[in-house]
């Protein structure tokens, strides 16, 4: 699937999925190397820059939070020329989405980009993905304070299996934007190469957004493990409380039964047995030995 957006004399160009056909087109229209797109039609698994005069290349990934129906990053290959901006992916991205809206609104109000420029667009949606990743990063919060409010209202088993699928969302996430780091300094290098007009304070702002992520990010890490610790603590506490009781009840029950079962044996002179009121007898004994145990339990704190 092909989408245009042309804005002046800057067209953007959205693929998904695209085919051999497609990416020869897109190739003719925009002049672009046969070597430079040997890999656009299938997802890449590393990223990578590269630029010449009046082109350049990165493919980035973009962690993927809120869906379980995709186990693995968003990859979007961004190619820039002089006049044209081609972005491919292999699945539907919301971010994309929503700038696709918001660009034909300042588009259809003639307001366009802060400069009509391919290289222009291309850091600003650059920016509006990492402006993205603030609002994943805030699901996220938002998850793990439903998780800490379930902690310590006692459904610490619960939590074990809602910690683990947040984890694996942190941990997915660290592992994406960790690959940005040397992406986005070959970038700073790269684009001067490719476009010699003055991006410089606009690409070190997309690396201060980078940045906070990164710091964010290890904020939300820190609290996860805080809170699975306080998990595994809270419910190893629980357990050990589970145990003592039941050890207590063995405790109490194992001589129960075998006073019980000495006065079932088979034998002559059984004492007590035979004796008027034998039955009550051995029970208040049973009973009295019960409550002996209980009491020395509750003196000792055991319960």
């Amino acid at each position: 699937m092909l989408e245009r957006h042309t804005h002046k004399n800057i067209t953007w160009i959205d693929v998904v999925s695209p085919t051999a056909d497609e990416i020869r087109m897109i190739a003719d229209e925009c002049d672009i190397a046969a070597a430079y797109t040997h890999d656009l039609t299938a997802p890449t698994p590393k990223t990578e820059v590269f630029s010449k005069k009046n082109f350049l290349k990165i493919t980035l990934d973009f962690p993927i939070v809120k869906r379980t129906d995709i186990n693995h990053p968003h990859e979007v290959k961004f190619l820039v020329t002089k006049t044209h901006l081609i972005t491919i992916r292999f699945e539907e991205i919301e971010t994309l989405h929503r700038f696709s809206k918001e660009y034909e609104v300042l588009c259809a109000l003639k307001k366009g980009m802060p400069k009509s420029s391919a290289d222009s667009l291309f850091i600003t949606m650059l920016s509006y993905f990492y402006d993205s990743l603030y609002l994943k990063l805030d699901y996220l919060e938002a998850k793990l304070k439903d998780i800490e409010e379930e902690i310590f209202n006692q459904h610490e088993e619960a939590m074990v299996f809602e910690l683990s699928n947040i984890s694996r969302r942190i941990i997915a996430f660290r592992q994406t934007i960790d690959a940005h780091e040397d992406a986005l300094i070959e970038l700073t290098k790269e684009i001067k190469i490719a476009f010699p007009s003055d991006n410089t304070e606009r690409i070190e702002a997309i690396v201060h957004q980078y940045k906070i992520v990164r710091r964010r990010l290890r904020a939300l890490t820190s609290t996860f493990n805080d809170l699975r610790r306080t998990n595994d603590a809270l419910l190893e506490t629980k357990q050990n409380g589970f145990m003592r009781i039941f050890t207590i009840l063995a405790f109490v029950t194992y001589p129960l039964t075998l006073f019980s079962s000495m006065f079932g044996m088979n034998t002559v002179n059984t004492p007590i047995v035979g004796v008027k009121y034998d039955f009550w007898i051995i029970v208040i004994i049973m009973v009295c030995v019960s409550i002996g145990f209980f009491s020395y339990f509750r003196y000792r704190k055991w319960l």
